[in-house]
């Protein structure tokens, strides 16, 4: 038998039940946990069992479960796998959030986490009339990611997006990441079929915007996807992306990083921005130039005299990462470009062939840059990531023009990237090499969602990004 629960031992306020009862079916066996003085007050067919008799009750026998007690030092998910367990098909299981501390109950993020993994979707969060969580039994189970599930993850990718994605691929960006790993919500049937998927990669982002400099953790999502035949289940929050989505922010997200971001389109935007709150910065600051213009730069004669050479390279080391603590607070707000992540990111991906060029003046690196050929021909060349030293201005109009005649990239008609307007002076710099805005060609906008501190304002001052902080290049 349970301890005695002082919060069991009187009546619920007539108000307080009045609202319970109107979120309960109105017929059907109800299953109170806990409270047993409250059963006259519940009305109708009521059984009313301390949670460690749950064992004793028939499976399917309620169409209603009410949890006022029994949370406290006791594992959530296997107390409320019992209860669904006694739940009719679509039984409401209704959640007061509190227990015999009750300046300690269990958090929102908890019963989250533990609801959506039993096999519950949240239909209602209430923390005005009671802290309370309404949810409802379903055929659906979300989870984390285990080992082996990419023998599911990788069909659906190939049926949602028409790409075939390696088992290299998928252990390069989900198991191999120098900053964490695994960090993927799912969802299954009750047959064990994969039916939807959310998942991110961390990042770690610097910042000189708030006065002192800081490192923020944060998420770069991709990979969102369900199964097309089950599209049409549930609405929103209810839908199975919506119950993946908010078990990944309970489970990945609050109080863990800062913010997660992605690169989207506008159906994923209009559901991130109603259902969890993102923000939408703007859209994608594309630009492009045609390849086969010359590059205005330095005569090659007072560019060797300056010191300047531009040499292609494999692999990221510490030169890399003097550079990035050198010209960080000329950017101000941008991800971490340190030598562990590039490594990772660039040299160590499969499936993809990135063009590294990197600018030196003499023995100090001042800049470099990645590239990738897209179109059938290479005929479009993706300048995907970037990082200068802005007291160098001579080096990035070389190290282009050296990039657009080198033999790798005679196929390139056309020079294409995203070109945000902060900091300035790259902005300016760029745009003086004959890059042009244009509208972005898949509509797509950059969206995010701020956890530790609200990121807005920092981003539209400050933020610096390329098309290598997305999984889009």
């Amino acid at each position: 038998m349970d301890e005695p629960d002082p919060s069991a031992a009187s009546s619920l306020p007539p108000e307080l039940m009045s609202h319970l009862r109107s979120l309960l079916p109105e017929t059907g066996a109800r299953l109170l946990v806990g409270g047993a003085a409250a059963a006259a007050q519940l009305g109708g067919e009521v059984v009313a069992v301390p949670a460690d008799r749950l064992g004793e009750l028939a499976a399917a026998s309620f169409a209603a479960a009410l949890l006022l007690a029994g949370l406290d030092d006791r594992p959530l998910r296997p107390l409320f796998e019992e209860i669904r367990r006694l739940l009719a098909d679509k039984g409401r299981f209704l959640i007061l959030r509190r227990g015999a501390a009750p300046s300690a109950p269990p958090t929102p993020r908890e019963l989250t986490i533990a609801l959506s993994e039993a096999g519950f979707v949240i239909v209602k969060v209430d923390d005005r009339a009671a802290p309370m969580i309404l949810a409802r039994k379903e055929a659906f189970f979300v989870r984390a990611y285990r080992n082996g599930d990419e023998e599911q993850i990788l069909p659906l990718f190939q049926r949602s997006f028409y790409v075939n994605r390696s088992r290299d691929r998928f252990r390069w960006e989900y198991q191999e990441n120098p900053y964490g790993n695994r960090m993927i919500s799912e969802a299954f049937a009750e047959d064990g079929r994969l039916v939807a998927h959310y998942a991110g990669y961390p990042v770690r982002f610097y910042s000189e915007v708030r006065g002192e400099p800081r490192i923020y953790p944060a998420l770069q999502v991709g990979d969102t996807m369900t199964e097309p035949s089950v599209r049409q289940v549930g609405r929103g929050p209810t839908s199975l992306l919506g119950r993946t989505v908010r078990h990944y922010y309970a489970r990945f997200c609050e109080g863990q990083v800062a913010f997660n971001y992605g690169v989207n389109t506008g159906n994923i935007q209009r559901f991130s921005m109603s259902f969890v709150g993102a923000r939408r910065l703007e859209p994608l600051p594309y630009h492009v130039r045609d390849a086969r213009t010359p590059v205005p730069v330095l005569r090659p004669s007072l560019a060797r005299l300056a010191g300047y050479r531009i040499e292609r390279f494999a692999h990221f080391d510490e030169r890399w990462d003097e550079l990035f603590g050198r010209v960080r607070g000329a950017y101000r707000l941008l991800l971490e470009r340190d030598a562990r992540y590039l490594e990772w990111r660039y040299a160590r991906c499969p499936d993809a062939e990135y063009f590294l060029w990197a600018v030196f003046r003499r023995s100090r690196l001042v800049g470099w840059s990645v590239f990738r050929h897209r179109g059938d021909r290479g005929e479009r060349l993706a300048w995907g990531d970037a990082l200068f030293d802005p007291r160098h201005p001579a080096a990035l109009p070389l190290l282009l023009r050296h990039v657009l005649a080198a033999p790798e990239h005679r196929s390139a008609e056309t020079v294409e990237t995203w070109l945000t307007s902060r900091p300035a002076w790259w902005s300016e710099r760029v745009r003086a090499l004959g890059f042009e805005s244009r509208p972005e060609p898949q509509d797509l906008g950059f969206v995010f969602v701020p956890f530790e501190v609200d990121s807005e304002e920092d981003f539209r001052a400050a933020l610096y990004y390329t098309m290598g902080d997305s999984d889009l290049f």
